[in-house]
C-alpha cells in the first residue's frame, strides 16, 4: 500500500475481520481500514478483539523484506518514477516513464514468496542476454532501494498460433542450444513479432543438459499451439470483464 505517494506499507489482516468481497476490492477496503499509526514502519498487522468490535493495528514494525539477488544488470529504476498502466497478467503491467521513449513492461512481486520466482527469471535473462530469444532486459525495479522486480522491452506482436510452428521451434532450439529448458511453453508465452518468435515468462526455466527433456519440450510445441483451453493466458476478474 502506497501512503502519501511515497511510503510503502505492507499490511496483514487477521481472518474474519472483513468480508471477502471487501478484501478483493481495494477502494472499499481502504475506506474500512483503521487510522494508520505514526512512525517509520513498513509492516503492520490489523486485528480485532473477540470482546470488542473495534478494528485496530495490533503491531507495526520496520521489517527487512526480501530483495532480488544477485544483480547482473547495471541499471535500476524506482517504482515511483513510473506510471503503471494496463495489467497484462498477475504482476505484469504496461508502464511508462520519461526515462524511456516508449511504454515498457514492468513485472514485480506483491508478496514475499513471489521474490523467488523473479530471482530465477532475472537470472535466466542474464543467460539469454543479447540472443534475441526473449525481450530486452532493461533493468531492475526498486522500492525504497529494495529490488522488487524488473523491466523488459514491450514486444509488439501477437501470441503464437499453429501457423507459427516453424518459427517457434527455431527459437526453442536456440534456447536449448544455450542449455536452458523453458518448462512452461504454451502459446501465451510465445510472441510473434517482426523479428520472429520471442519467448517470455522464464519463472520456471532452468539450466539443463537433459537432451531427452529438451526433445520432449520441443515435440510438445505443436500440441501447445493447438490448445484452446486458455491455460497460460490471462484470467480477468469480474470487474475487469465489465470494463
Amino acid at each position: 500500500m502506497l501512503v502519501n505517494k511515497k511510503h510503502f506499507k505492507y499490511i496483514t489482516i487477521e481472518p474474519n475481520i472483513y468480508e471477502v468481497d471487501d478484501l478483493c476490492f481495494p477502494p472499499i477496503l481502504l475506506s474500512k481500514l483503521p487510522t494508520f499509526p505514526a512512525g517509520n514502519w513498513n509492516y503492520g498487522r490489523i486485528s480485532q478483539a473477540a470482546e470488542n468490535p473495534t478494528i485496530f493495528f495490533a503491531e507495526t514494525s520496520r521489517k527487512d523484506f526480501p530483495s532480488i539477488t544477485p544483480l547482473w544488470h547495471a541499471k535500476s529504476y524506482d517504482y515511483l518514477s513510473f506510471k503503471i498502466g494496463q495489467r497484462l497478467r498477475a504482476n505484469v503491467y504496461v508502464a511508462s516513464s520519461a526515462q524511456f521513449k516508449k511504454p515498457i513492461i514492468a513485472k514485480f512481486a506483491r508478496f514475499e514468496w513471489e521474490i523467488g520466482y523473479y530471482i530465477t527469471e532475472t537470472r535466466v535473462y542474464s543467460w539469454i542476454d543479447g540472443s534475441n530469444i526473449g525481450p530486452e532486459f532493461l533493468g531492475y525495479l526498486t522500492e525504497e532501494g529494495r529490488v522488487i522486480g524488473f523491466l523488459i522491452e514491450k514486444v509488439e506482436g501477437r501470441h503464437a498460433t499453429i501457423s507459427d510452428l516453424s518459427a517457434c521451434k527455431a527459437v526453442v532450439e536456440q534456447l536449448h542450444g544455450l542449455g536452458i529448458l523453458h518448462r512452461d511453453l504454451n502459446k501465451h508465452n510465445i510472441l510473434i513479432s517482426e523479428r520472429g518468435a520471442v519467448l517470455i515468462d522464464f519463472e520456471t526455466a532452468e539450466r539443463s543438459d537433459d537432451s531427452e527433456a529438451m526433445e520432449v519440450e520441443l515435440r510438445g510445441l505443436e500440441e501447445q499451439l493447438l490448445d484452446e483451453s486458455g491455460i497460460g493466458g490471462v484470467i480477468l476478474d469480474e470487474e475487469e470483464k465489465e470494463i
